[in-house]
């Protein structure tokens, strides 16, 4: 995916996230923030969907890995 979609994909899930916080959207934005390389973003919203469920091991994968 290029990085004009994946910064489009990223708005449309902020909006759902505005609409309706979701541990998934926040974990998939996440990803997509790490994929174009805002780290501080990437970490913001891993923070918050293990708020959301500080167990989900897919979140705990993407957090530990945009930290190193």
């Amino acid at each position: 995916m290029d990085e004009q979609k994946e910064s489009e994909a990223v708005e449309e899930l902020t909006r759902a996230i505005a609409f309706k916080p979701d541990l998934q959207i926040l974990h998939l934005r996440a990803a997509f923030h790490e994929s174009i390389g805002d780290v501080s973003s990437a970490l913001q919203d891993c923070q918050a969907a293990l708020c959301m469920d500080p167990n989900h091991t897919d979140t705990l994968d993407l957090y530990n890995r945009a930290r190193d």
